[in-house]
């Protein structure tokens, strides 16, 4: 595998706005299972990231492909997914058998933008990559990359009910005229999917609307 260090994602200039509603970016790598990897060396690996992640806890394994969780061969036991979270709760990373994560969450701060979410997710790449070596676990296979941003835009901050939503989003509209019968929708739930040019992998968008839970307030969420 070419040493991520020496490759870095950043490429071209990327468009920035003076108050994105990004609430969280998550990006990461899901990789070939490796056949030496156990639940032990998961313990080696948060020794690596402790000084920057020193708070642990387990997490629902997220599901394969094929829709079923990782078992141990040995003791057909399902293998966790655990998070390495820094003092500030603001940054995690997420590792389970066949993939990590970098995650950067808002809390009091302000996002902190692209460029510094790729940084944090090539400096963990660095270090699993080394952590593998190491531990003779074999090479590092990525299968696909994932970078998601989790969009939060609260009621009152450019739209107040669900007709304001393709002043919103251009491209969700739909056409109101007094020969049909339906009225304006109350709920929405949309997701679409996009191939990227030169078949370098997809877009996916996803609407839906949720409550904010610390004060109640409505949301349009758009990963």
């Amino acid at each position: 595998m070419t040493d991520p260090s020496k490759s870095s994602f950043l490429s071209g200039a990327l468009p920035s706005y003076k108050n994105p509603p990004v609430n969280e970016v998550v990006c990461g790598m899901r990789f070939q299972v490796p056949d030496k990897l156990r639940i032990p060396h998961i313990g080696f690996l948060w020794d690596k990231l402790r000084a920057d992640y020193p708070i642990i806890q387990h997490a629902q394994p997220i599901t394969s492909v094929k829709g079923g969780i990782w078992l141990d061969e040995a003791t057909g036991l399902p293998l966790p997914r655990v998070w390495f979270i820094n003092k500030s709760d603001d940054q995690l990373v997420q590792f389970q058998l066949d993939r990590f994560y970098f995650n950067w969450r808002r809390r009091q701060n302000n996002y902190p933008r692209y460029d510094y979410v790729i940084r944090n997710f090539e400096s963990v790449l660095n270090t699993i990559v080394n952590f593998f070596g190491e531990f003779e676990l074999g090479e590092l296979k990525p299968i696909e990359y994932e970078l998601s941003y989790i969009n939060h835009i609260p009621k009152g901050q450019g739209w107040n009910t669900i007709n304001d939503l393709p002043g919103i989003f251009l491209d969700f509209v739909w056409k109101q005229t007094k020969a049909r019968f339906l009225t304006n929708p109350e709920k929405v739930a949309w997701q679409t999917e996009f191939p990227l040019p030169e078949k370098k992998g997809h877009l996916i968008v996803n609407l839906k609307q949720s409550i904010r839970t610390e004060d109640k307030v409505p949301l349009f969420v758009s990963n």
